[in-house]
């Protein structure tokens, strides 16, 4: 019994072999034998620790910054290593461990980091999605585990979400990649046994081992040894973690997939020649961002690569030879080689030399000058094959790029270049992005829904300015909102204006000129006239307007009208508010019609002002000369409805721009002399040639538009008008002849006459050799063409369509026109084409529609388009010539004629065939047409399809057609087709097979009657919208789950169709539609899934299913049978985006514009913050109900912008 207050020790807390009774020199000895092996194990441990954490700490640091929201709460890693304990736990697994924990990979094994006190499960699924790459390693008994099945699906699922960040890497360890993807006994007996217990995630488990399959890893077999494997895993994974050369990109990163994708397949990395490719757009657009992506995603397949960002502020800062020792550093084992360089010739001659051997990916960011690129990637044969060099700029001048030869001769290796034009988000991701900064989350709130669409669209969904405008927002309150709204309709975010200045300042002063005059005068507006003016400025147009494009500050559209960012012509329009903020009068710019008019009114002009512009205005504007009197430096004036009065002598010195449209019969200026005057249009004006005899004085006048003036009854004088090089008289129909001084107009290069009653043209009309477009369209006064046409030698367009009383033929002079490149005589009663006109030479398009031309003589062979298109009640020709296969630059064919049996070998350049109301009884063969790009058959009858299609197809529509037999069609590999579709067309097999078009995004079925299957969808990976649609023998159709791109589904009205599977894997899907289906017996849950809209109706076996209803912030909504006035007030109260009705019975559709406010069912204002809507009308309610003109809406899309529409 112990004695109190006597300390003993127990005996249980002794060294092993020492007890109490132990006696007490050789207890002190031994304890203290314990006390220093524990101390020495204690130093050890110590030891090994510190240096593991130093190997990592630096990794954990960097991992730190990139680790997701939900991952947040634990660690992150490297490496993810999935495998089943008893097959390789203490054999190739702790092998392959140790050597990555060596070579300071931090990877994640359970054994190993499993934490004391937490779910297993939780940790595992959180220690997938906090790493990188996944490492499966596939043994022999992988499948019997259901947590390595788990395990598995998860890294498939966390891969397909990761947007090319993470990867998965598999091991076949002693089995078979057939083993892994189910077509032998040794996996699937697994999953078969699990299927009793794990029933619902049996199926998830199958998907995931086939999705693994597909990707390429490593397999080895027992008589092979381990240690190569080990050090191919580890090699190959060192190379794509690639820790420190990676860029840092945002977590918000919205909208990009899709771009790197097609930036990555651009640059081939597969071919073995250098490319360069050309990133190119406006500042803040986005460009150093796709950069980064691919750069991190091309990293593993580049053991030589370098990012060198920010070329343009590096080369200012510290020179060209400093960012020449930047690029080989990365290139080069020692710091000391680079510092040989000292001027830029040294470092292009060690670029060579260096970068000739290698392989490399480099990346130059935001270059903005040629000479930049001359020292850094001038040339191809700079760098190795198979090289890579990615440039980002705001210019596109420094695209021309040299690759092909050298002094030194021919260069072996072959360059190319290729560019990218970065184009502005989507609305859909422009919001998400927004909304990512200004809530941290995906979508807006509620209150501020309608605010966010109208901020989006005013940014212009330029990333820079969502992200800037949005972070702005965060926390701030609704008042706060609307007051950043009111000020960016002003002018753009400050760090948006300072990344656009860049371009801005680098410009000449001439070309700000026209960059300001385009941001506040010319959008949308055609290019040809500005350019007359700003010739007669000396602001050199032609070569200004291609630097504006090249550095991206504005485009040419395809209709030749120029086109801005709204944040680049807020920007031009800050710069002008900028001269003067206060008064408007003291800038040189006034676009603004109440500023414009206030200015005037007041009597404020200063010689400050070269622009004004009063905008479209109802009823007249009288302007007198003392309004006028201060702006003596005015050169360009613009409005409607306006009137000059008053004595106007001496003013308007410098006027080149004069365009009153709508110009008043109340014309009373005085002493008018507008000498300097270059463009004026007084188009749409209710005048007469007395009162604009003024005109005469103008002799330097390029451009006199006097369309639509229908008071006029003559020309006025042109004879003074030497200078006149454009004439437009459309429209002018009591104008009933032209007179012979046209003759006298020697610089004349456009003339439009259509629309007039002139009734033939004078033999002077040969005289303007410098004539290039002769338009005489719908003149019906117009029976013949004279001879003395053939007289303008450098005509390029002549445009008879819709003469209707022009008749017999063309005249056989016709041959002389060597320049014509287009004719257009249709809707004509011409009835013959001379032989001569194959001596056309450079004849490109060729229009006969409904003409009465019943042959065609011989073609010349420069012929690119004619279109032949026969009226049902005219005669047409039967056949084409058999030459028209000859024709080796035909790039486009419309043919319409129900006389025509027979189709002769079409030639091989074709590119466009559209064929309308055919009837060809011989089998179509179109197998030498291998550049056809677009195929459209409407309303035919064909008997058979033989032979095959070129690989460059791009769209093939069928509408309303009758065929024999297409299998040979559906047997093509059409890899480039993109949309399909087949609109109430006959044709057998019954089953559709779409297996082979496996590029589809969009496939649209309507009216199907034979087809009873549609089969091979869960090959069209591409698939984004899918259209079933009255296709009344339906049965099934293929399993949907792989499509999972697919965002929109349609299934209407097939009564047959019994089965629609996979429906609940479709992970991209928003929109859904099933109507009208009586036989569809099931359908998979879809209340998990984030659909935006989910209509199920008027099916017999299947509930009615709606996946919103009327309420708040609701995106998308169904109703059934209500009108349209309902139907916007639900709109204006619930902030609907997308309303869809059903049950209508007629099908038509009107378009029209209507500004707000909707009215109510009451006849009440409703004010709505929705600018523009668009809705497909599809009939009426049945009788009896909603009594009166009610329209009843199929699909209503709204839109919030500053535009109001409606298709009603």
């Amino acid at each position: 019994m112990a004695v109190p207050g006597e300390h003993r020790p127990l005996d249980g807390f002794l060294p092993h072999g020492l007890t109490s009774n132990t006696p007490f020199p050789s207890l002190k000895l031994s304890v203290l034998i314990g006390i220093l092996s524990l101390s020495a194990l204690s130093i050890a441990l110590l030891i090994c620790l510190c240096i593991r954490l130093r190997r990592t700490s630096k990794k954990r640091n960097m991992l730190a910054k990139e680790t997701d929201s939900r991952a947040s709460s634990g660690p992150s890693y490297e490496v993810f290593l999935s495998f089943r304990g008893v097959d390789t736990r203490h054999e190739f697994t702790d092998f392959l461990y140790d050597g990555m924990h060596n070579a300071g990979i931090l990877v994640f094994r359970d054994s190993e980091s499993l934490h004391v006190g937490k779910r297993i499960a939780d940790e595992l699924l959180q220690a997938i999605e906090n790493s990188k790459i996944y490492i499966p390693v596939f043994s022999k008994n992988y499948a019997w585990s259901h947590w390595c099945l788990r395990e598995l699906a998860h890294m498939v699922e966390c891969t397909s979400k990761s947007n090319g960040n993470k990867e998965i890497l598999p091991i076949f360890l002693d089995v078979e990649p057939d083993d892994v993807k189910l077509k032998t006994n040794l996996y699937s007996k697994a999953l078969l046994k699990h299927q009793k217990k794990f029933c619902t995630e049996v199926e998830s488990w199958k998907k995931a081992l086939i999705e693994v399959d597909k990707v390429k890893g490593w397999n080895w077999k027992r008589d092979e040894g381990q240690a190569d494997l080990r050090n191919s895993v580890i090699e190959t994974v060192l190379d794509k973690l690639n820790a420190g050369n990676k860029k840092i990109v945002s977590e918000n990163l919205v909208g990009v997939y899709d771009r790197v994708k097609a930036l990555i397949k651009m640059l081939d990395v597969g071919s073995d020649n250098v490319q360069f490719l050309i990133i190119h757009r406006m500042g803040g657009i986005g460009k150093t961002t796709l950069a980064k992506c691919v750069f991190n995603q091309l990293s593993s397949d580049f053991k030589d690569r370098n990012f060198l960002s920010n070329i343009r502020e590096s080369s200012q800062r510290h020179g060209m030879v400093y960012l020449q020792k930047q690029l080989l550093s990365e290139f080069l084992d020692s710091r000391s080689f680079v510092e040989r360089i000292h001027d830029v010739n040294e470092g292009i001659n060690m670029i060579k030399r260096v970068l000739g051997s290698k392989k490399v990916l480099i990346v130059l960011d935001d270059v903005d000058g040629k000479e930049q690129l001359k020292s850094l990637a001038e040339k191809g044969d700079w760098f190795c094959m198979g090289s890579r060099i990615i440039i980002t700029t705001r210019d596109q001048s420094i695209l021309r790029i040299e690759g092909e030869a050298s002094s030194e001769g021919p260069v072996e290796k072959s360059s190319k270049v290729t560019s990218y034009e970065v184009h502005e988000m989507e609305f859909d991701d422009a919001l998400k992005l927004f909304s990512k900064h200004a809530f941290r989350r995906d979508s807006p709130r509620d209150q501020f829904f309608s605010l966010s669409n109208e901020i989006v669209s005013t940014l212009g969904r330029l990333p820079l300015a969502l992200e800037v405008t949005g972070s702005s927002l965060n926390n701030e309150s609704e008042e706060f909102w609307k007051a950043t709204l009111k000020k960016l309709k002003e002018a753009p975010p400050k760090e948006v204006q300072s990344t656009l200045m860049i371009s801005y300042d680098k410009l000449e002063d001439k070309q700000k000129q026209v960059f300001l005059d385009i941001a506040c005068f010319f959008i949308d507006d055609y290019k040809t006239c500005p350019f007359y003016m700003w010739d007669a400025c000396g602001y050199h147009p032609h070569v200004t307007i291609k630097v504006l494009c090249l550095m991206s500050l504005i485009k040419i559209k395809d209709d030749d009208t120029f086109w801005m960012h709204d944040q680049v012509r807020d920007l031009g329009r800050e710069i002008i508010r900028q001269e003067n903020c206060e008064d408007p009068s003291k800038r040189s710019r006034v676009w603004n019609p109440k500023e414009t008019r206030s200015i005037l009114k007041g009597k404020e002009g200063s010689t400050k002002i070269k622009a004004l512009s009063l905008g479209r205005r109802k009823g007249i504007l009288t302007v007198t000369g003392d309004e006028l009197a201060n702006l003596q430096k005015l050169r360009f004036f613009q409005g409607g409805c306006v009137s000059l009065a008053g004595d106007v002598n001496r003013l308007f010195p410098s006027l080149t721009w004069l365009s009153c449209r709508d110009f008043s019969l109340e014309f009373e200026a005085k002493n008018f002399h507008p000498t300097n005057l270059a463009v004026l249009d007084l188009s749409w004006s209710n005048i007469s040639e007395e009162r604009i005899d003024w005109i005469r004085v103008a002799s330097k006048l390029k451009v006199l538009d006097l369309g639509y003036c229908h008071r006029l009854t003559r020309t006025p004088d042109l004879s003074t008008l030497v200078s006149l090089e454009k004439l437009i008289l459309r429209s002018c129909w009591n104008i009933k002849e032209l007179p012979n001084s046209i003759g006298k107009l020697q610089s004349l290069i456009e003339l439009d006459l259509s629309g007039t009653s002139i009734s033939h043209l004078p033999d002077s009309i040969g005289n303007p050799k410098q004539l290039t477009i002769l338009g005489i369209g719908n003149s019906q006064g117009i029976t013949k063409l004279p001879g003395a046409i053939a007289q303008l030698d450098k005509l390029v367009v002549l445009d008879a369509g819709r003469c209707q009383n022009l008749t017999g033929e063309i005249p056989a002079e016709i041959e002389r026109l060597s320049c014509l490149r287009i004719l257009d005589l249709s809707w004509t009663k011409i009835s013959r084409l001379p032989t001569t006109v194959n001596r056309l030479s450079n004849l490109q398009e060729l229009k006969l529609a409904r003409s009465d031309i019943k042959q065609l003589p011989e073609l010349p062979p420069s012929l690119t388009c004619p279109t032949w298109e026969a009226a049902i009640y005219l005669e047409s020709f039967s056949s084409l010539p058999t030459s028209i296969g000859t024709l080796s630059q035909l790039k486009a064919l419309a043919l319409a004629s129900p006389n025509v049996r027979l189709l002769p070998q079409l030639p091989s350049s074709l590119r466009e065939l559209k064929l309308v109301n055919l009837a060809i009884v011989q089998p179509l063969d179109f197998s030498n047409l291998v550049k056809l790009s677009t195929l459209e058959f409407y309303s035919c009858s064909i008997l058979e399809f033989s032979g095959r299609f070129g690989p460059e197809l791009e769209k093939l529509y069928l509408g309303k057609c009758s065929f024999g037999r297409l299998d040979a069609l559906f047997q093509l590999e059409m890899r480039r087709l993109p949309s399909l579709t087949l609109d109430m067309c006959e044709f057998l097999p019954e089953i559709l097979d779409l297996s082979h078009m496996k590029n589809l995004q969009e496939v649209f079925l309507f009216g199907r009657k034979l087809q009873v299957a549609i089969r091979g969808l869960e090959e069209l990976g591409s698939l984004s919208s899918l259209m079933v649609v009255n296709c009344s023998s339906i049965e099934w159709m293929s399993d949907l789950s792989k499509l999972r791109k697919l965002e929109k589904l349609q299934v209407k009205i097939c009564p047959k169709l019994r089965s629609l599977e996979g429906v609940n894997h479709l992970e991209s899907l928003k929109r859904m539609w099933i109507h009208d289906c009586g036989l569809l017996e099931c359908l998979a849950d879809t209340s998990n899934m984030d659909l935006g809209c989910c209509h199920v109706v008027h099916c017999d076996l299947l509930p009615d299913r709606h996946c919103c209803e009327h309420g708040s912030n609701c995106r998308y909504l169904s109703l059934n049978g209500v009108s349209l006035k309902f139907a916007l007030q639900i709109m204006h109260d619930a902030e609907v985006i997308n309303l869809m009705m059903c049950n209508a019975n007629d099908r038509h559709a009107v378009r029209r514009n209507r500004p707000n406010p909707w009215y109510s069912k009451e006849g009440g204002a409703v004010k709505t913050e929705m600018s523009k809507v668009e809705a497909n009308v599809v009939g009426v309610p049945k009788p009896g109900k909603n009594k009166g003109k009610v329209i009843v809406l199929e699909e209503v899309k709204v839109r919030f912008g500053r535009d109001a529409s409606l298709s009603k």
